[in-house]
């Protein structure tokens, strides 16, 4: 009797049990699985990309150069110390080197009588060793403008490397969102092969009971399953791509690669874009971190040569240094003075004269540059409105032959169901749906990234 009910409680908590199971593998399937937005793959872009960091960098090795012109403006402060020991000394001077003799005898007569008594050298000793520290500190006054106009450099580079780090960080958003919609296409394609497939089994189906009853031969099965083998073996190009494509997105935005990331966004709708006129376009270019770098190039060169005028100028400083040690005298003695210099270049001008001509074809030239970019750039934007607008005729089109690809499998799956139609025919009226459905995948998210892409070029 116990054997009997623990086998009924046995058998009515078994299903409960494989219930609980199947509920906990779904659970860590989900806790496993990485969703990822088109969003939030921008966000780790811009936090994790090794570009994005070293543009960083680049913004903070700018301010630093700033900061170090800066400090040009205030005096240069030096100290020193030194010593040295002459083996003889080098200063040395006694009565017998008096060329006059009757000062000479003079002098001999005179420290015979009282300068042994006196403990006095009856010759002089100077130089034999001695120490000497001291300190220097220099001003500049005027440096004919240079300090100035390389301080200005210097905050031109910082607002340089800014840009160029917006920049760098608006094409790894542009390349993130480029793979990303590669990843959803391979996706939704390998959906369309799924699907492919179905119908594929339900066709051999179909015409393994039609070779039975004698309507078609096994030569149209088998062409029924060569295709099937096509389709798989396209699924495996498309897995791998998908893999690749994953893997390069985890990548870009700095996220360890792993088999359950899912990317969440799907094929998205696109909306129509306006009229471009001739003001919207030089707007535009105008509002373009590319155009700002162009100015800012053009004022760096032009800064250039005020520096190179300026050494032409007078350069006037100011300055005081302090002294102590007994680098003569055997005792230590300090001393201190101030001093002014100015400096006048006198040959330095003809080096400089070419210098300034040199600068001047520079700027030349970084004008040019800036009309030649800024000019390309309206093309760039009136092309990339062409592209949306041929983008948006490509959508209608895929979609139109969509929907005949459908309307002509529907049609022919009926006419071989009534034996009117071959194998064959319903096979290619199948490969037609599959590419025109992988073209309309592949036509709206063409769209849609030329749309944003056009879209940023107006709002820059």
């Amino acid at each position: 009797m116990m054997k009997k009910t623990y086998g009924n409680m046995m058998a009515l908590a078994a299903p409960r049990f494989l219930a609980f199971l199947l509920m906990m593998a779904v659970a860590f399937g989900s806790l496993c699985a990485q969703s990822l937005t088109l969003d939030s793959c921008k966000t780790l872009a811009l936090r994790n990309n090794a570009e994005v960091k070293n543009a960083a960098l680049d913004v903070e090795a700018a301010k630093e150069t700033k900061k170090q012109a800066f400090t040009k403006y205030f005096p240069q402060v030096s100290a020193m110390a030194g010593g040295y020991y002459a083996a003889k000394p080098l200063v040395e001077y006694g009565i017998d080197d008096i060329s006059s003799a009757a000062a000479r005898q003079w002098l001999h007569n005179l420290y015979f009588e009282y300068g042994a008594a006196l403990g006095l050298p009856d010759r002089l000793s100077l130089c034999e060793n001695g120490v000497m520290v001291g300190a220097t500190a220099v001003q500049p006054v005027f440096m004919g403008g240079q300090i100035v106009n390389g301080n200005e450099l210097a905050k031109l580079g910082v607002t340089a490397a800014q840009l160029k780090g917006e920049l760098t960080s608006d094409q790894i958003v542009r390349q993130v969102e480029e793979i990303y919609w590669q990843t959803v296409s391979l996706k939704e394609k390998r959906t369309t092969l799924q699907q492919a497939l179905v119908y594929l089994d339900t066709l051999q189906r179909d015409a393994t009971v039609a070779a039975e009853a004698g309507l078609i031969t096994r030569n149209d099965i088998l062409k029924v399953t060569l295709k099937q083998n096509e389709m798989r073996s396209n699924m495996l190009k498309v897995e791998n791509g998908i893999t690749l494509s994953t893997m390069l997105l985890c990548q870009m935005i700095g996220m360890e690669y792993n088999e359950n990331v899912m990317l969440t966004d799907t094929v998205p709708d696109n909306s129509m874009v306006g009229n471009l006129s001739d003001a919207d376009v030089l707007n535009a270019v105008c509002n373009r971190k590319e155009s700002d770098l162009l100015d800012l190039q053009v004022r760096a060169e032009k800064l250039k040569k005020k520096m190179a005028i300026g050494e032409t100028s007078p350069h006037i400083m100011i300055g005081a240094t302090a002294s102590y040690g007994n680098l003569v005298f055997d005792h230590f003695t300090a001393n201190a003075l101030a001093f002014a210099t100015v400096q006048v270049p006198l040959t330095g001008w003809w080096e400089t004269s070419h210098k300034i001509r040199q600068q001047n074809y520079a700027i030349q030239k970084a004008e040019n540059e800036r009309a030649d970019l800024m000019g390309k750039m309206a093309l760039e934007i009136r092309q990339a409105w062409s592209n949306v607008r041929e983008a948006e005729q490509q959508v209608e089109l895929m979609n139109t032959a969509l929907a005949d690809a459908q309307e002509n499998l529907n049609t022919a799956r009926t006419n071989f169901e009534a034996g009117l139609v071959t194998v064959s025919e319903v096979l290619e009226a199948q490969t037609l749906l599959l590419q025109a459905r992988n073209h309309c995948t592949d036509a709206q998210i063409d769209l849609y990234v030329k749309n944003n892409r056009y879209s940023q070029f107006i709002k820059e």
